[in-house]
């Protein structure tokens, strides 16, 4: 009652304003009655559409007022110790109201007919109830009749739905008696060097509290563990830490949590997968020194405070031979190249420490791998790999120079006091001075020609930092050079990262498990290669599609599965290859089932109990082209009349 009060006292007052403009404040013309009536008149139309009133009386279209909501969510597969699923029992329900004049309607994750989903076909990862419920009210339904088995992801908005719309709503349960266990989670941390156990983390569900649910988890494909977990009570979910063997090999392993559980009625959440990368750890930053040197163990740990990234250190200490950096008790054995280049392949940023001559072919397809490099050479040779064409080394004593170049790490050095720091060693000159964007600037014994120690290089396939001279870690050695060597790494550490989005230079999709009904996303680095991405599943070509390197490319949603990958550019090179997994599980299970509360008649607001179930006004055609054509005639009327 109060809103009709409300409405026709605006209505009232807008009226008066619109006679008193026409009557009072503009010229006095023939048609002013008729002018402001047709304002009049469209103000309270709008009036009534900001209201949202239901004005039955206007309108009749000769749809049905009755739908059959029928739950199309996967959780309705789910058959109990007989066989029988719910969905089977609910269709067969839904398909008997439609022959006595119900409208039938499946919803899960959206709204859909019936026919468009395919009958005895659930697809739904998800029961979202609201959402269908206010589609009803949109189109005029007077009552709705729920097929279900309850388990609603929206219970909230489900209640304050129920509480709000003006609909009659009741609900009929399906699917009691199912019988389920289910895995909600693995995950398998990736394991820096490969030895010693890995502890994972498991989450499962259903079951009947109290009782123990046994899990099965493996490697590839053999067993590596087997627990029992309590169930939990219904909706909710146990966890607890699992510690797992040695990893049998390096590099991207499969793990998978199987649970066992006779008579389960849902096989769908029977599973979950996780990859590991061992051997490294991927969007890290991964230093690795090719040669004996202090730089490496002041660099490491100012790069990863200043990054925010993991860090990993390998130091060599024989031809195919490296120790991992870090105390001793946590160094473990020595690992060879192909775990190093494991681990550099997929760092967010890589520095390199003493490339040179000396350097073996896979470290120089490092120094040029596409992302973000910090290059520390040590040779004309080097800093050719580098991409700075210099001269032999130079002796002497190089004194950083006072005056700071406009740079990206300019900022980062202001008020730094370069007086008192010990000097660098080993200049390289560069052969095409104007070539190099010279950040820090040197002098032989502090007088001569100014000379760049460290070169920024912004290319199309990554940003690359080159030292041109040794030394830097004489300033960290020293309580009074520890500010600015920080600084300095902090500043290259900022330009490294700035405005480009942590993924290395691999095409790879951004998940390597996929949630269901989810796009496959792929990172693809802006390198201007366009490559064709090849997925397959048991031998069978799903996708082969050639895609713009333009940062995340989707390829759309593929059926749970595992999957393998190929990335190739012309002439069929193959750049990278891979696999990744569509997970087939859904978490409806978790929910345990619960009937919403209906609300009574006489609790609904008072739109709902006087105006019945009556399609809204703001949902038919006509209210606003009467507006339109009110306004229009009206404006008409007023150039006619000589009224602006």
């Amino acid at each position: 009652m109060a809103r009709w009060i409300l409405f026709f006292a605006l209505a009232v007052g807008a009226m008066a304003y619109t006679f008193w403009l026409y009557l009072r404040v503009e010229l006095r013309v023939r048609r002013s009655h008729l002018l402001a009536t047709l304002r009049a008149v469209s103000l309270v139309v709008i009036l009534a559409l900001l209201f949202d009133f239901r004005l039955p009386l206007l309108w009749g279209d000769g749809a049905r007022s009755e739908w059959v909501l029928l739950d199309a969510s996967l959780s309705m597969i789910a058959t109990n110790p007989g066989g029988e699923s719910a969905w089977e029992v609910a269709e067969g329900r839904a398909r008997e109201l439609e022959r006595e004049g119900w409208t039938v309607v499946a919803f899960g994750a959206n709204t859909e007919s019936l026919d468009e989903i395919g009958v005895g076909q659930p697809t739904a990862a998800s029961t979202l109830l609201a959402p269908v419920l206010g589609q009803a009210v949109e189109s005029g339904v007077d009552r709705v009749r729920v097929l279900s088995d309850f388990r609603f992801q929206d219970p909230v908005a489900v209640s304050a739905a129920l509480a709000s719309l003006p609909l009659e709503v009741e609900f009929e349960r399906f699917g009691e008696g199912v019988s389920n266990a289910g895995v909600s989670r693995l995950e398998v941390p990736d394991l820096v060097r490969a030895e010693g156990s890995v502890t994972a983390e498991l989450e499962v569900h259903g079951g009947n509290p109290g009782d123990s649910i046994t899990v099965i988890i493996s490697e590839e494909d053999s067993e590596v563990a087997e627990v029992r977990v309590v169930a939990p009570s219904p909706g909710f979910r146990s966890r607890l830490p699992i510690a797992l063997p040695t990893p049998s090999e390096t590099g991207r392993v499969r793990y998978q949590a199987t649970v066992a559980l006779e008579s389960d009625g849902f096989p769908s959440d029977d599973t979950a997968v996780s990859y590991a990368s061992v051997g490294y750890e991927e969007e890290a930053l991964v230093l690795i020194s090719l040669q004996a040197d202090w730089e490496p163990r002041f660099l490491l740990p100012v790069m990863e405070e200043v990054t925010g990234l993991p860090g990993l250190g390998y130091l060599r200490v024989g031809p195919d031979s490296f120790v991992p950096m870090g105390r001793a008790v946590e160094r473990g054995l020595p690992v060879d190249s192909a775990s190093v280049g494991l681990a550099a392949s997929s760092a967010a940023v890589l520095v390199l420490h003493g490339l040179g001559s000396n350097a073996d072919e896979w470290v120089r397809n490092l120094s040029v791998r596409p992302g973000r490099n910090v290059l520390l050479v040590v040779d004309a040779e080097g800093a050719e790999l580098a991409g700075v064409p210099t001269g032999d080394p130079r002796d002497g004593e190089w004194y950083v120079s006072q005056e700071i170049p406009a740079s990206p790490i300019a900022g980062s050095l202001v008020g730094v006091d370069v007086q008192g720091l010990p000097p660098l060693t080993d200049v390289l000159l560069p052969t095409d001075p104007t070539q190099v964007r010279g950040s820090l600037l040197t002098q032989l014994r502090g007088t001569g020609p100014l000379e760049a120690a460290l070169h920024l290089d912004d290319r199309a396939e990554g940003r690359v930092a080159v030292t041109l001279s040794s030394g830097f870690w004489r300033w960290a050695a020293r309580q009074s050079g520890r500010e600015a060597y920080r600084r300095l790494w902090s500043g290259v550490a900022g330009w490294l990262l700035a405005g480009q989005a942590l993924t290395n230079g691999e095409v790879r999709p951004t998940q390597w498990t996929v949630e269901r009904d989810q796009p496959v996303i792929w990172s693809v680095p802006d390198d201007g290669v366009e490559p064709r991405i090849i997925i397959s599943s048991a031998d069978s070509i799903v996708v082969d599609t050639i895609v713009t390197s333009n940062g995340l490319v989707s390829t759309g949603v593929l059926p749970p599965g595992q999957y393998s990958y190929r990335i190739e550019h012309d002439l069929e090179e193959l750049l990278v290859e891979g696999r990744f997994d569509v997970a087939a599980s859904t978490l409806e299970m978790v929910t345990a089932p619960e009937q919403p509360q209906i609300v009574s008649s006489d609790s609904t607001s008072d739109s709902g109990s006087e105006e019945g179930g009556s399609r809204p006004l703001r949902t038919q055609p006509w209210p606003y082209l009467l507006v339109i054509t009110l306004l229009c005639a009206e404006w008409v009327g007023r150039r006619r009349s000589g009224l602006r």
